[in-house]
């Protein structure tokens, strides 16, 4: 029998602190306020977007971030990080009433996903 010696014994306890470190934060979803917060970054990037679209052409949005994206109101199309590709976001804005519409695709699991009131007014 091979005698364990504390270099084994070392890097088999590194490897369990390293599938932890790796595992934990996707099965506990210990970074949700980050997610939480980009998610709101990106709702109101699109806002302003689609609200420099509506004074600019001065007619409603209904289209997508790609649209947006094409006419250079936007850097790059947004996802909600929280579940990962392909979690676009619902937009659209009325030039009429002036109301923006931007929501979560992923808004009935994690409510908190909203633009603030102070956006919006």
């Amino acid at each position: 029998m091979k005698k364990l010696n504390i270099y084994k014994i070392i890097s088999f306890v590194a490897l369990i602190v390293l599938f932890f470190i790796l595992i934990l934060p996707q099965t506990y979803n210990v970074n949700k306020k980050q997610k939480t917060e980009q998610c709101i970054k990106n709702m109101t990037t699109i806002y302003k977007a689609i609200k420099s679209y509506m004074n600019e052409r001065e007619e409603n949005f209904e289209g997508t971030a790609r649209d947006l994206m094409r006419m250079n109101y936007l850097k790059t199309t947004y996802e909600c990080p929280e579940k990962g590709v392909g979690d676009k976001y619902f937009m659209r804005g009325d030039f009429e009433t002036g109301e923006i519409i931007v929501t979560c695709p992923n808004h009935d699991k994690f409510e908190d996903h909203v633009l603030p009131e102070s956006l919006l007014e």
